[in-house]
């Protein structure tokens, strides 16, 4: 053998080396409770066990609760350590992405920004860069009780006003506080449910900049209004001031009320709390002009600075893979944030279909990373709206009422917070 022959051959095995040793390699990931724990266990051992497989690096993965979440995903942001990739949710993915702990990413290297429902893909950016990939995601629309609704001889309201038409003759048939379920000033996630209206009036929560409040407006006032008039005129139980989401969508579970705005997890819900109930599901009702809208919500897989980089992108372009995220998808019940995985026949069915469409045109929060500030304000007001109404100091004023004095004190903390967003 010459000597540049052994050359070679000594070059050649050093490449080998140095490739094996880039992918002999171990991550971290933490993701959610997605699914119930006796689908999620096996399904993370399955999938991290065939990654390996395929390319030599070990997925050490950990089940985190949301209510340990955010702070260890935010230490883990301040300190470099304990994670290479996780899960976040869509609004919490702006506000990582503020911190600088998050690798920046680029949406190419995942099949391009168009491969993804524009309202997840929106989620992944911060002052324009992208720092996550959108993963699974959801929105929410209304479902209906359909023997209730023919029993009170109503057809499925298209937009708001048909709504309270239709409600006061559910009530009218099965007693006051049977037409729909709301959530209450124990709801979390309290603002989805308003954003639908606010955004199907015209409204925005912030301006097309990004720099100043949006929702203390003609729109956000009677948006809100509109959402106590459910309460007010006996279609949701007075007992739903109080209810969070599980509790209203419980209440449509069991077959109680007519009407509930619901996502898609809530499906295997009824299916298991009430199999018998006959329901369907279709689009939020229209805002008086007409206009469709909806939230997009769900969750996206981020990448951590200090952690192991490429190993951390290789795990999440697996992740995202189409028959990976499927079968993802059919454990949690959630929809894909990937377009080309709705192709699959399990999204045939018409409620899925159904959901599909609402998704394409839904909204997504401002990708801000005060979002927690903004969000809390508007939710907190919100609260003490419908607090009010319960407790009877609720003033219908349309312009100097309950529903004004909140949002425009909310509105101050927004501006303040947004001030803070743009010069820092």
């Amino acid at each position: 053998m010459t000597k540049s022959c052994l050359k070679a051959l000594i070059i050649i095995a050093a490449l080998v080396i140095m490739s094996t040793a880039v992918f002999a390699e171990t991550i971290t990931f933490w993701v959610m409770p997605n699914p119930p724990e006796n689908l999620h266990v096996p399904w993370l051992d399955q999938n991290t066990a065939a990654f390996e497989k395929e390319t030599g690096i070990t997925v050490k993965y950990e089940i985190v609760g949301w209510g340990d979440a955010w702070p260890r995903l935010t230490a883990a942001l301040a300190t470099g350590e304990g994670v290479d990739v996780s899960q976040a949710g869509t609004t919490w993915n702006p506000q990582f992405g503020a911190t600088g702990g998050l690798a920046e990413l680029n949406s190419s290297e995942f099949g391009g920004k168009q491969a993804f429902m524009k309202g997840t893909y929106i989620s992944t950016l911060y002052k324009f860069k992208e720092y996550g990939i959108p993963w699974f995601a959801e929105t929410r629309a209304l479902f209906v009780n359909t023997k209730m609704f023919a029993d009170a001889g109503v057809k499925y309201p298209t937009t708001q006003d048909e709504l309270i038409q239709v409600g006061k003759k559910i009530v009218a048939k099965f007693g006051e506080g049977t037409a729909i379920a709301l959530a209450g000033t124990n709801a979390w996630d309290l603002l989805h449910n308003w954003s639908i209206i606010l955004y199907s009036r015209g409204g925005r929560l912030v301006s097309k900049d990004y720099k100043a409040q949006a929702f203390y407006s003609r729109a956000g006032i009677d948006a809100m209004n509109w959402y106590v008039s459910l309460f007010k005129e006996g279609l949701a139980s007075k007992a739903c001031a109080e209810y969070n989401q599980p509790q209203a969508d419980s209440a449509f579970a069991s077959g109680s009320v007519a009407m509930c705005y619901m996502g898609p997890w809530n499906i295997p819900q009824i299916a298991d709390q009430n199999p018998d109930l006959a329901y369907d599901i279709v689009e939020p009702p229209a805002g008086p002009t007409g206009i469709k809208a909806a939230f997009a919500g769900g969750s996206n897989l981020v990448v951590y600075k200090a952690g192991k980089v490429e190993a951390a992108k290789a795990w999440v372009k697996y992740l995202i893979r189409d028959d990976v995220l499927l079968s993802y998808c059919k454990i949690c019940n959630m929809l894909p944030s990937k377009i080309s995985v709705f192709a699959d026949t399990f999204f045939s069915a018409p409620k899925f279909q159904l959901f599909k469409k609402v998704l394409a045109y839904a909204t997504a929060y401002p990708p801000l990373g005060v979002w927690g500030d903004i969000e809390n304000a508007v939710q907190n007001e919100f609260k003490n709206v419908v607090s009010d109404f319960a407790t009877g100091k609720f003033n219908e004023d349309p312009d100097n009422g309950t529903v004004a004095t909140y949002l425009k004190r909310a509105a101050k903390r927004v501006n303040a917070a947004l001030a803070k967003e743009w010069t820092e």
